[in-house]
Order: C-alpha cells, then sequence, then structure tokens
C-alpha cells in the first residue's frame, strides 16, 4: 500500500516572514504621512478644497488600510500559530479581502489626484498631452475593479496564482500611468528651472535627486514593477502581498511630497524672477550742461555694458604693452 505525497509546504520566511517585514516597513511609512499630512495643512490651510479633502480622504484610506492588516497579520499569526500549511489553505480573512482592495482604489485615487495636477499644470506641455494621463488613470481604474472583483472570488493565500490575469492587467496599468507621470512631473520640474537642479554641493543634489524620485512618481513606478516581478518571479510566496502593504503608504507619501514642495519650488522661481524684473534694461544718466541749464539724458542699456567694460579692458592692456619702460 503506497503512501500519499505529503503537500508541500512553504517556508515560512517567505509567507508570513515576508508579510511582517512588509507590515513593519508599512508602519515607518505611516509614520511618515502622518507628519507631511500635518505639514500639509500647517502650510496650505486655505488650499483648493479638492486638494484638501483628498489628503484627509487619504489619511482616512491609509489608516483603514493598517487596521485591517493589523488585523489580518494577528490572525494568521497568533490565532494560527503553528499551522502554517492550515493558515495558507484556510479562506482568507475578511480583513485581508478588504485591505487588499483598499489598497486598490488609494493607487487609483492617487493616480487621479496626480492627473488632475498636471491638468493644472497644462501650460507646460501640449494640450493633449495631459489627457494620456487622464487615459491611462482610466485603464487603472477598470484593471482596479477587476482585481478588486477577483480578490473576492479567491478562496485561500494559497491560490492566489488563479487570478494571475487581473494582477498582471492591474499592475501593468499602474505601471503604465505611473511612466506617464514621471515623465511629465520632470519634464515640469526641469522646465520651472527648480533649484532641484541648481545644487552645488553633493549633499545638495543627493537630497535633490531623492526629492525627485519620490515626487515625480519614480519610486511608485519602481515599487508597483519590483511587486509585479516577484508575483511572476515567486507565485507561491507572499513577496508580493508583502510588498502591497507598502504600495499605497508610498503613493500617498510620494503626493504628500508634491504638494508640501511646492511653496519652496515656486518662493524660489518667484524670487529670482523677482530679482531679474527689479533691474531696469536701461540706465538713465541725467546731467546739467552749463549754457542754459539744459538738461541732456544718456541712457545705457545694460546689454551693451559687457561690451564696454570688454573694450576697455582691451584698450588698457594696449596702453600697458605700448608704454615706454
Amino acid at each position: 500500500m503506497s503512501s500519499q505525497p505529503s503537500p508541500v509546504i512553504p517556508s515560512l520566511g517567505s509567507t508570513f516572514g515576508a508579510l511582517f517585514v512588509g507590515a513593519t516597513i508599512a508602519a515607518i511609512l505611516f509614520g511618515i504621512m502622518n507628519l507631511q499630512v500635518l505639514i500639509y495643512f500647517k502650510k496650505y490651510p486655505n488650499d483648493w478644497s479638492l486638494y484638501r479633502h483628498s489628503v484627509a480622504l487619504f489619511w482616512v484610506l491609509d489608516t483603514v488600510h493598517v487596521a485591517l492588516g493589523t488585523h489580518a497579520l494577528y490572525h494568521y499569526l497568533i490565532d494560527m500559530s503553528g499551522n502554517l500549511l492550515g493558515s495558507l489553505e484556510v479562506n482568507i480573512i475578511w480583513s485581508m479581502r478588504v485591505q487588499l482592495v483598499v489598497k486598490v482604489w488609494t493607487i487609483v485615487l492617487v493616480q487621479g489626484v496626480y492627473a488632475i495636477r498636471l491638468w493644472k499644470l497644462g501650460i507646460h506641455f501640449h494640450k493633449i498631452v495631459p489627457w494620456f494621463v487622464f487615459l491611462a488613470v482610466a485603464a487603472s481604474l477598470g484593471a482596479g475593479i477587476f482585481l478588486s472583483s477577483d480578490i473576492y472570488v479567491t478562496p485561500s493565500l494559497a491560490s492566489v496564482s488563479i487570478i494571475n490575469r487581473s494582477i498582471y492587467t492591474f499592475y501593468s496599468m499602474i505601471i503604465t500611468a505611473d511612466l506617464i507621470i514621471a515623465l511629465m512631473m520632470c519634464y515640469y520640474l526641469r522646465k520651472s528651472r527648480s533649484a532641484l537642479f541648481n545644487s552645488t554641493s553633493t549633499a545638495d543634489l543627493l537630497l535633490g535627486l531623492m526629492r525627485l524620485v519620490l515626487v515625480s512618481g519614480i519610486a511608485t513606478s519602481a515599487c508597483s514593477l519590483f511587486s509585479l516581478f516577484t508575483y511572476i518571479k515567486w507565485p507561491k510566496t507572499l513577496i508580493f502581498v508583502a510588498i502591497d502593504f507598502i504600495l499605497p503608504r508610498l503613493y500617498i507619501n510620494s503626493l504628500l511630497a508634491m504638494f508640501n514642495y511646492r511653496h519652496q519650488h515656486s518662493s524660489n522661481r518667484f524670487d529670482n524672477e523677482n530679482f531679474r524684473h527689479s533691474i531696469p534694461p536701461v540706465l538713465r544718466f541725467a546731467s546739467n550742461t552749463e549754457e542754459g541749464h539744459a538738461k541732456t539724458d544718456i541712457s545705457l542699456a545694460l546689454s551693451e555694458i559687457p561690451d564696454i567694460l570688454s573694450s576697455d579692458k582691451s584698450e588698457s592692456s594696449k596702453e600697458t604693452v605700448d608704454s615706454p619702460i
């Protein structure tokens, strides 16, 4: 009588160990997000109502996401401790399903706010370009609805691979939208001659690059791409779910960093423009003549000053060479 082969038990580190690490990093990002929300409402109490309500909504969604993720993690690590295979094959707990759906809609809504922001900055782009962002966000919305419906028909964590089509579609759409947003934000920051690109010291340059990666959406694109890669590479693990714990907070922090950077960016540009416009294009000198007390105005364009200085310098050097010793 042949014995039945025992089921293959995945490692604890690649399943719930990965979830624990992801939840820890997500908790750190949640604290950073709270700090950024406080900074935003302190600096912009009279900001556009859509932005203020969006920030409040994202704070609520992220708080709910943290609570749901903590409840799900407690259930699998404490309530079902010592039964790894049973934890993976039992029906997915309700908090895990809901937090995955909250993650999907948080990402789509953040991309929508980015699209509105780029539409308001449309003066820097061709008028048809922002519509590509709205089209990409609409595709992400459709893929998010597709994935949300599949999450509720998935029986267990071990059978997540059966919804691979909706997962591939959703991540492909949000990665595409993120790349379009990142390219347009980088173009806008470069076009506006931000201080981000005029740093002199190495520390300022590195800080500017870090801010660029976060503000433009490059970080969210990389994280989404990495999550899709881990799902394709290790479909029987929960590594990509651990990254999903981090992903919505990274999106919200990226959006808040973009909002909170506006004051510094606009003030730098405003100061440069004020300095440029405060210098008159023409210098005028008034002199009184002895005869008839007639006044004579002498106008000198600033653009001619470098030529005059260079000619004076050449004349003085010529006199120095020709002078007898």
